[in-house]
């Protein structure tokens, strides 16, 4: 495994890939198979259980997508973290 970003350009570039995979998470025609498999399609208990399973699915891509965001924000925060600390520490700094 690489070694994590350890420079504030590093984190905010990471931050920036975790939301953009989010955003495709989040535009996926996965998450509308619901609609295509309920019982207007197909009739019995196989096309309710296939629905269930595709709606819960998409709640769980739908939180791994707030999950990146909120990954992306801690990136962020320490990214200006460090920026804080750079600042105290270069020459100049009061």
């Amino acid at each position: 495994m690489p070694p994590s970003p350890t420079t504030p350009d590093q984190l905010r570039r990471r931050a920036s890939t975790l939301r953009t995979v989010a955003s495709k998470i989040e535009c996926m025609h996965a998450l509308d198979l619901h609609r295509r498999a309920g019982d207007d399609v197909w009739r019995g208990p196989t096309p309710r259980h296939c629905c269930d399973d595709l709606l819960q699915i998409r709640f769980e891509l739908l939180a791994a997508a707030e999950d990146l965001r909120d990954g992306a924000r801690t990136l962020d925060m320490r990214a200006a973290q460090l920026d804080g600390q750079a600042l105290i520490h270069s020459p100049g700094a009061s």
